[in-house]
């Protein structure tokens, strides 16, 4: 990803001629023209357009007793709805962190403004009984906003206030998923505080930076202090929109980050605000009642299981006797943004329902209580974003695993996923870092695939008659994360799974039949047999006929003319396809593709093709391998353009025709 860091001496002592600006609109006071666009000039066809992007953070007295400083957020948000979708823009969600009650909201307003047919705005006040609060775990509740009249031309807007009994200063995203037209932070930081920052930035920023003079109320009365004032503003930024084998769309919208390192009274009275590993292991995981606390409980009820896994002898297999028990009898409800308990493993065990961090740490307390050591391990996942290890959050992170090592082997074993052999890295987190909170500073881990990789093998068979018909038979054979993959999508839905590789992407062939087998052998391929039938295409004398067929490789996915992030296949790829072709006797090939073979610069990507014809049968061998995972944006062009030629030469298609009448 490209980005231009502007450091912290840059940002806190250049002050940048800001032009004239003007004031943006109040709250309720909405332009009529904004509520008669129709798209936004700047990003052309987005569905929705986020109008104004304001956040105001500054500092107050704390609770006493508890803090001596909080801090303030003040954030307002006005977004337009321009297409049908979105209007999905208008479904709001604030997380706040509600642990010993640290985060409060208040302050709410809400509206949504439609024209009526007279051109006339009409202002519709979100009553207080469509703004609610619903806990997630015992660490974080949310609070949801309906909006009543949201329609295609609709403008909604909303305002709240957070405070919070800490120090910290909350990051700032300029961007997002849909196009920002104005985006404001302002800061107000009493000079006592030291903080970093870390920026995110590609296009021009206007950032301004003074001192001024402030009273905050304190216990004893009020404290004049100097406090560092700053504007940071952006414009006009497109929304970072999905594409093909993308990370975290998070990791490529520009943002400021902001650390506090310092309270800073004097040259002899300095205080240490920096978070370390060590920090958040001793205070938000090990002794925290719904993360490190639960490792410790004793799950009573489950002391019958546990005996039944002591009688099996070797230590892996027992390992995957608690792991495949657990992981089938458990139902995971969804949540997985947070790596604390919801129900607790004890409730965990007897309802067999919870979170990702209530099945996961269950598992965990269970097989060393079984005698198999075993560490939680803790993850940002691909969709989540990538980990800064030099900036300990336990924030960065959105999932908890579990973390075996026997002799030379480690384990990362997910519970909330039914489908994934043990031997496979969970695909969601393979080629990525774990964070291990164990010893005083903890210890990250690459946890990379090994040699398991997505793999697909098909295996085509056709015999076609004179008068143009293909009768044929398909074999495909899944590993690996190719295996997880469509098993789960399998169990998800039949005639979905069948369409999406059977169907869709071949109007031409009639589907007789398709069988599935070794759904629930997981060591074991999943294998899909094909009966089809089709008529071949012709002009003339000449009739011709396509052989990549059930490969998972029919249609390009890299044909956008730019891209914004960098191409993450998460995994190795690894395709095979072989076919055999019969044709009658008074037929004679007339067109074969070439013998091919043909890489990328740096052998990250091989394909190649061999075509062999003896009388009336073709045979045909297709390999296409991935030896690299991940291609950075600044060389898509390459990389798309190998792509192009990549797919033409698999889509090159057979030609027959009739012999000559001697």
């Amino acid at each position: 990803m490209k980005k231009i860091c502007y450091y912290l001496f840059f940002l806190l002592t250049i002050s940048l001629s800001v032009m004239a600006q003007k004031s943006q609109p109040g709250f309720g006071k909405v332009d009529k023209a904004d509520l008669e666009m129709k798209d936004c000039d700047f990003d052309k066809g987005a569905d929705a357009l986020v109008l104004i992007d304001y956040g105001n953070m500054y500092y107050d007295r704390g609770t006493v007793g508890f803090s001596t400083f909080k801090t303030v957020y003040e954030r307002r948000t006005r977004i337009k709805i321009l297409k049908e979708k979105g209007i999905s823009q208008a479904d709001i969600e604030i997380n706040y962190y509600t642990h010993n009650n640290e985060e409060k909201v208040f302050k709410f307003n809400a509206n949504t403004y439609n024209l009526d047919a007279a051109g006339k705005i009409i202002t519709t006040e979100v009553k207080k009984s469509s703004i609610y609060s619903k806990k997630i775990d015992g660490n974080y509740s949310k609070m949801i906003i309906a909006f009543p009249e949201v329609k295609v031309g609709s403008i909604i807007e909303y305002s709240y206030t957070i405070e919070r009994e800490s120090y910290g200063l909350r990051t700032w995203y300029f961007q997002g998923r849909i196009p920002v037209r104005y985006s404001e932070y302002q800061l107000k930081v009493p000079q006592i505080f030291r903080f970093s920052v870390q920026p995110s930035i590609v296009d021009p920023i206007e950032d301004k930076q003074e001192v001024v003079d402030e009273s905050i109320s304190m216990d004893e009365g009020f404290m004049e202090t100097k406090s560092l004032k700053s504007n940071y503003i952006m414009r006009n930024l497109p929304g970072v929109k999905n594409e093909p084998f993308m990370g975290s769309p998070k990791d490529y919208m520009q943002r400021l980050e902001f650390q506090m390192t310092q309270i800073y009274y004097n040259e002899s009275r300095i205080v240490d605000l920096s978070v370390k590993w060590q920090d958040v292991i001793k205070n938000r995981l090990i002794k925290d009642e719904d993360f490190g606390l639960q490792l410790e409980k004793t799950v009573t009820a489950a002391k019958p299981f546990i005996e039944e896994a002591r009688q099996i002898a070797d230590v892996e297999t027992r390992m995957k006797f608690i792991y495949n028990r657990i992981r089938k009898s458990m139902s995971w409800n969804g949540d997985e943004d947070y790596v604390y308990t919801d129900n607790g493993i004890i409730k965990t065990w007897e309802t067999k329902t919870g979170n990702v961090a209530d099945i996961n740490l269950l598992l965990v307390n269970l097989l060393n209580e079984a005698g198999v050591k075993t560490s939680p391990i803790l993850f940002s996942t691909r969709d989540h974003g990538l980990v800064t290890p030099t900036y300990p959050s336990i924030n960065q992170f959105n999932t908890v695993m579990a973390y075996v090592v026997l002799k030379d082997k480690a384990y990362v074993l997910d519970a909330t996923d039914k489908v994934t052999n043990v031997k496979l890295v969970p695909e969601k987190v393979v080629n990525t870092n774990g964070f291990i909170p164990e010893g005083e500073n903890g210890r990250w881990k690459d946890v990379l695939s090994g040699k398991s990789k997505y793999k697909v093998m098909a295996a085509i068979q056709g015999e076609i008659d004179e008068a143009g018909n293909m009768k044929g038979n398909g074999l495909v054979n899944c590993y690996d994360y190719a295996r997880a993959q469509r098993v789960k999508e399998w169990t998800q839905d039949n005639m979905k799974f069948k369409n999406d590789y059977f169907v869709t992407y071949y109007p031409g062939l009639k589907i007789e039949d398709i069988t599935i087998n070794n759904v629930e052998a997981d060591s074991l391929p999943l294998e899909q047999k094909v009966k089809f039938s089709t008529v071949l295409n012709s002009s003339g004398e000449y009739r011709y006929f396509n052989i990549n067929l059930f490969s998972d490789l029919e249609k390009n996915p890299f044909i956008a003319g730019t891209r914004v992030s960098d191409v993450d296949f998460g995994v190795h790829q690894e395709y095979t396809i072989f076919g055999n072709y019969t044709i009658p006797v008074g037929f004679t090939f007339d067109g074969i593709p070439d013998n091919i073979s043909m890489s990328t610069p740096d052998n990250g990507i091989i394909f190649s093709r061999t075509m062999q014809a003896e009388s009336n049968l073709l045979n045909v061998r297709m390999t296409l391998e991935f030896k690299r995972t991940f291609y950075t944006a600044d060389t898509y062009p390459e990389f798309k353009e190998f792509y192009k030629k990549l797919f033409d030469k698999l889509n090159e298609q057979v030609v027959i025709k009739k012999k000559a009448t001697p």
